[in-house]
């Protein structure tokens, strides 16, 4: 029996794939979004127990180092929410957007909080002062007005800004 091997690369002018098959759209990958929200909500737990700690233990500090010291953690409580709540956006973002399932409105949502984020950070320093964390901690005293109380308004206002950018490319990534 003799084969002749030009048979099997002779081209055919037929289509080899079916045409019923339809290619399904691939989800796509979503680790980056769920990893800054999970970060975003580790770290406002951590500033959260800071507060709830710092609230329990007021009277023991004030009578250990200064009874001067106010402790107010109420714009720390606020931002310590607001960056939980953008964890949890950006959660729902990426398992929305693995659903393939209207991703781009929260991602508007997540950029218009944003957007609400920085507005409150720079709210806050302008009635405060940039080292509003230091006078709302201890006060007027030589501790609450060291420079060093600067970096976290600094650090939360990058950031802010940082989350109104993520969350532009987000919003407009399709």
């Amino acid at each position: 029996m003799k084969v002749n091997i030009e048979d099997y690369y002779k081209r055919t002018n037929q289509n080899i794939t079916p045409k019923s098959l339809k290619k399904e759209k691939k989800s796509p990958f979503t680790l980056a979004e769920m990893l800054y929200g999970t970060f975003n909500i580790v770290v406002s737990v951590i500033f959260l127990l800071f507060i709830l700690i710092t609230n329990i233990a007021k009277p023991l500090i004030n009578d250990l180092f200064n009874p001067n010291f106010p402790l107010e953690t109420r714009q720390i409580f606020f931002l310590s929410i607001l960056m939980f709540a953008l964890g949890i956006l950006f959660e729902i973002y990426a398992i929305e957007k693995a659903r393939l399932h209207k991703y781009s409105v929260i991602g508007a949502i997540i950029f218009f909080f944003s957007i609400f984020m920085t507005i409150s950070i720079t709210y806050i320093i302008i009635k405060y002062s940039l080292n509003w964390v230091g006078i709302q901690l201890f006060g007027q005293t030589e501790i609450g007005q060291n420079k060093w109380f600067y970096l976290p308004s600094i650090v939360y206002l990058g950031y802010s800004i940082f989350n109104i950018y993520y969350s532009f490319a987000l919003m407009n990534s399709q």
